[in-house]
């Protein structure tokens, strides 16, 4: 038609609107299919949970896709026509921006894409490998340090001061270093090695031996900088650099736990982080450990930057998450990039978001040095009674207390309160909070209340009422509690002081 260049406005916002209402409605069932697929009540079975496996771990991901691209696309056909709108005011034409591809909004560089296709958005603690010019004499004197560690013969302070050596001795290497010290070692030698830091370290003077913590330093400078053929060749010959992988399983889930007993693993194709990390991540798998995941929820919902400053991908298949010790100091622990798998061949754990797979992550680190597990989680009747597991199993941190897990991520300064004061003043300043509900699910709670189950705080409502997100994923409902309903209906809450 003369006189009219681009595109028919009021069309183009006919499409926008269509485009945001398909991405609307779209959001809506994809949310309904997640709880009715997630009822495990409802329909049991290998099918079953074949089919909550795919859609947990594939199809569900691919609609986020769909929705967001729909949300992209309607923003894009209303900012196109409001560029039409002023370009044809002047009699000039809407020209799309010299070399960009694909529809609006969606062109070179999609972030969505990139989470399919294994984008990356890690901090890489190493970037710069350095040289494999270690001297002769130096070379000799790291592996001197590795037969000290790797011997337990010094009965009056054991081997933990030779562990902490090699240990320091090991950060001031750079990657390409290691790897020439590990190429110059026999396999029996790493094998040695491994036992010997693997036991207590204690002698006649030195009671406390060897922690978790300077145990995994020691292999955290190991797998950190290793290359991967290295790190595979670590990881066979050092057996506690893979935690045990079964699983007691939740028992707030409807039905109880669902353990699993193989140690199968997996290698996952989502990225590690990916280009914004957020709570639609967590989501719980099939282990017993909720407050694991509302810690990490009530994290990055603190602080959007959390996951990324905390999880790397050091690119050469491991990862290393940041966790506090027993004496408040933030320290690496390193774990190969596989995870536990399920019957069926995915992820047993925490499965990934669009945000990156760093929950999984985060479980698999805390696994290696957790010691706080008790012998009080349910178990599934028929099975054996609970006990308490050491470090080094995902078993441990499984149904424990808010502050046990919660201090590992948020550090010491956490408190575990029944005061809803506390609570709320924690949520109105953005601090991490956690809450768990009775053993006994109470008469009048909502849908979305489970028992014996931990949800983590997102913030408050415009009436004050908190908002409580459960960690088995963010298509579970939203719990809006009073301080009444909190002290009526809820056991008790971590908050991070």
């Amino acid at each position: 038609m003369a006189g009219i260049y681009g595109a028919d406005i009021a069309q183009l916002r006919a499409l926008g609107k269509a485009l945001t209402a398909s991405s609307a409605r779209l959001a809506s069932a994809r949310t309904a299919l997640s709880r009715n697929v997630g009822e495990r009540g409802t329909w049991k079975g290998a099918d079953a949970e074949r089919f909550r496996n795919d859609w947990n771990g594939t199809h569900s991901l691919l609609l986020g896709r769909v929705i967001d691209a729909l949300a992209d696309a309607g923003k894009a056909a209303a900012r196109h026509a409001d560029e039409q709108e002023r370009a044809s005011g002047t009699g000039g034409t809407a020209d799309r921006p010299s070399g960009a591809s694909g529809p609006a909004g969606m062109g070179g560089g999609d972030s969505k894409a990139e989470y399919l296709t294994g984008g990356e958005h890690s901090v890489a603690r190493h970037p710069d490998r350095g040289e494999a010019n270690l001297a002769a004499p130096e070379l000799d004197r790291l592996r001197g340090l590795v037969r000290d560690a790797a011997s337990g013969s010094n009965f009056l302070v054991g081997n933990d001061t030779d562990v902490n050596e090699l240990r320091d001795a090991l950060a001031g290497l750079k990657p390409a270093q290691l790897n020439q010290l590990l190429e110059s070692l026999t396999d029996d030698e790493i094998r040695s090695l491994g036992s010997g830091a693997a036991g207590d370290g204690k002698g006649w003077f030195n009671w406390e031996g060897t922690t978790p913590f300077e145990r995994q330093q020691l292999l955290d400078q190991l797998l950190s900088k290793a290359s991967a053929e290295q790190v595979d060749r670590l990881k066979g010959l050092i057996p506690w650099a893979q935690p045990d992988g079964t699983a007691m399983g939740d028992a707030a889930r409807p039905g109880g736990p669902d353990p699993s007993t193989s140690n199968r693993w997996m290698k996952p194709d989502w990225p590690v982080i990916g280009e914004r990390p957020s709570t639609d991540d967590i989501r719980q798998g099939q282990y017993g450990d909720c407050v694991v995941l509302a810690a990490a929820g009530a994290m990055i919902n603190a602080d959007s930057n959390w996951a990324r400053d905390h999880v790397t991908d050091n690119g050469n298949g491991t990862v290393s998450v940041r966790l506090f010790d027993k004496n408040g100091q933030e320290q690496w622990v390193t774990v190969t990039t596989d995870l536990p798998a399920n019957d069926y061949g995915g992820q047993l754990g925490a499965g990934a978001g669009f945000g990156g797979n760093w929950p999984a992550y985060i479980e698999k680190a805390l696994a290696q040095v957790y010691t706080e597990d008790g012998s009080t989680d349910g178990t599934k009747e028929g099975t054996p009674p609970d006990q308490a597991y050491p470090p080094g199993n995902y078993r441990a941190i499984e149904g424990n207390w808010g502050p046990d897990a919660f201090q590992y991520l948020a550090g010491p300064d956490v408190e575990l309160t029944t005061d809803s004061g506390a609570l709320w003043d924690a949520a109105k300043e953005g601090r991490p909070a956690l809450v768990t509900t009775l053993a006994d699910k109470p008469d009048g709670a909502p849908k979305g209340y489970y028992a014996s189950h931990a949800y983590f705080v997102t913030g408050l409502d415009s009436n004050g009422n908190l908002l409580l997100q459960n960690p088995w994923s963010s298509h579970q409902p939203i719990l809006t509690v009073t301080p009444q309903q909190f002290a009526d209906n809820y056991e008790n809450a971590t908050v991070v002081k």
